[in-house]
């Protein structure tokens, strides 16, 4: 009896050639030209792609299937199955497309491997669509927030990237519950071709409140006050602790009130950064923006802490908050 290759097929085709999307690719075996029994071994080979694995069996209906994704740059996917008895089999060609640019999401990058602990999300979350390439009036842009929810905008004259998606404020509470989220968009032309982003994968991870265990950052500017002149080339916020290593991922939060004590939300900022061999601290420049709310001055107090997550860990280390006092006015 010979088993021997009889078709090909992969879903999706196309599929974006960087690496984020998969496609399953089926082959079905016929022995003396009729569906193959379970458990038939078929080998795969790929060339501009990689594999999920290099054989796979087939299942009752004498199909086997492989994954594969593109490689970096590909124009196209070449995969071969063939068997014992079929050392030639058959070879499908999937098509790969450029992929848009991805989208950016506060305080979830690759230096903490896309995770949002308990004070990204007390900060708030946004996320970006970028100017992307191929923008048409009356494309539908679509952002998904893995399944837990989308947002739809269409392209005019006034209506374009870039669009900033209040993730904590104006998308279901579903998308930031502790998970694993692929977070990207698509746009689709008035003809229905559809071209999706590569994907960011956002870990959500809300352990809750930690006890403040590092040292306050340092911010030379307030002395107390932070004044016209000193936000003039915006405020260096130093932050130093003890068990500082390379691969630490630092975030900085800054928020400013009024002499009431209210919050003033044009005055919050954040940012992040990895910790790189031989470094002792981590500067962060607040820019002159977040003194002026409105185009204006103020006058009352900003407070200033940070979060690290250590090197190789999912914990998260709390400093304590110093307060500085403000007037821009």
């Amino acid at each position: 009896m010979a088993n021997t290759v009889s078709k090909l097929s992969a879903t999706p085709n196309p599929i974006a050639n960087d690496g984020s999307q998969v496609s399953n690719v089926s082959a079905t075996i016929l022995t003396d030209g009729k569906p193959a029994v379970a458990d038939i071994v078929v080998n795969w080979a790929i060339v501009g792609g990689a594999l999920s694995d290099v054989t796979s069996k087939t299942d009752a209906s004498g199909i086997a299937k492989i994954d594969v994704t593109a490689t970096v740059g590909a124009s196209t996917v070449s995969v071969t199955a063939t068997t014992a008895d079929d050392l030639v089999g058959r070879k499908y060609v999937i098509n790969t497309y450029t992929p848009h640019v991805a989208p950016t999401i506060t305080n979830a990058n690759a230096d903490d491997l896309f995770t949002l602990d308990h004070y990204d999300l007390q900060f708030g979350v946004q996320a970006e669509i970028p100017i992307y390439d191929n923008i048409e009036l009356n494309q539908i842009v679509t952002f998904y927030w893995g399944e837990a929810d989308s947002r739809e905008f269409i392209i005019t004259d006034t209506v374009h990237p870039p669009f900033i998606i209040d993730v904590t404020n104006e998308m279901s509470p579903d998308c930031l519950k502790n998970g694993t989220y692929s977070v990207y968009y698509s746009s689709t032309t008035q003809s229905g071709n559809t071209v999706n982003s590569s994907p960011v994968p956002v870990v959500v991870s809300d352990d809750g409140q930690v006890m403040p265990s590092l040292a306050k950052p340092v911010v030379a500017d307030a002395d107390p006050w932070i004044n016209i002149s000193d936000a003039g080339d915006g405020v260096d916020v130093e932050i130093q602790y003890s068990s500082i290593a390379a691969g630490d991922s630092v975030t900085y939060f800054w928020s400013g009130f009024d002499e009431q004590g209210r919050l003033i939300t044009q005055t919050e900022t954040t940012g992040n950064a990895a910790v790189v061999d031989g470094q002792t601290k981590v500067v962060f420049t607040v820019d002159n923006q977040y003194f002026y709310p409105n185009g204006a001055g103020y006058k009352g107090y900003a407070e200033v802490y940070y979060t690290v997550q250590p090197a190789a860990s999912t914990s998260v280390l709390l400093s304590q908050t110093l307060s500085c006092l403000v007037d821009t006015q």
